[in-house]
């Protein structure tokens, strides 16, 4: 009777034991996705979730695919540093939108986190006129991030407790508008996806009208 309870004993604690590692796994296994991560911010934010010991791969979008074998190369190369690699992406471009999100589900099946971090501003020192500088910047930092984001919702919606974090510009502050009403509308909680879309494509047809 004796050795009968003490192999339940061994078997439940066996059990109690592949419950906890089955769950631990099933936390620590995060995929961090980081876009315009080649260099700047956004490297640096993927070599600190890359290192952080929370993640067992993290994803670098980006542009231009040797800049991104570089970056690659050097966050492995960082101690304690999980699995990082990187997959071709050009924010704005729909079709390399939908070829990055689908090499990602095929490989990982989920995103845990969410960086957008690419973006795209004229030098200060760039003669380009700034209505000429309207379209391409919005269609990058507003319209192409929104697009992407929407790509990768039902990825970051099968992750453990997703989140998405877009990093901004403090050049882009409210305050620049001088009418408060326009200020209140951007900011208003009330505001839905159709209508900020109206207001951004307003904003350019008023640049390129004026």
């Amino acid at each position: 009777m004796r050795t009968i309870r003490s192999f339940i004993f061994v078997a439940l604690s066996w059990l109690s034991f592949t419950a906890e590692v089955s769950a631990l796994t099933t936390e620590m296994n995060k995929i961090a996705v980081i876009t315009g991560a080649n260099k700047g911010i956004g490297k640096a934010i993927a070599s600190n979730l890359a290192t952080c010991g929370m993640f067992t791969h993290v994803i670098l979008g980006c542009r231009d695919e040797a800049l991104a074998k570089t970056a690659v190369d050097e966050i492995s190369s960082t101690e304690n540093a999980c699995n990082v690699s990187s997959y071709q992406l050009t924010i704005g471009d729909n079709k390399s939108h939908a070829s990055f999100c689908s090499a990602i589900e095929d490989k990982f099946g989920k995103v845990d986190v969410l960086v957008n971090n690419a973006g795209m501003a004229f030098k200060g020192s760039d003669p380009t006129p700034f209505e000429k500088q309207c379209k391409p910047t919005l269609d990058v930092n507003f319209r192409g991030t929104v697009a992407f984001t929407e790509n990768m919702l039902p990825l970051v919606r099968k992750g453990t407790d997703a989140r998405i974090v877009t990093v901004a510009s403090y050049t882009g502050k409210l305050s620049q508008l001088r009418s408060k009403e326009l200020q209140n509308k951007f900011s208003s909680s009330d505001l839905t996806k159709e209508e900020l879309h109206k207001l951004v494509n307003k904003f350019e047809n008023d640049v390129l009208t004026c």
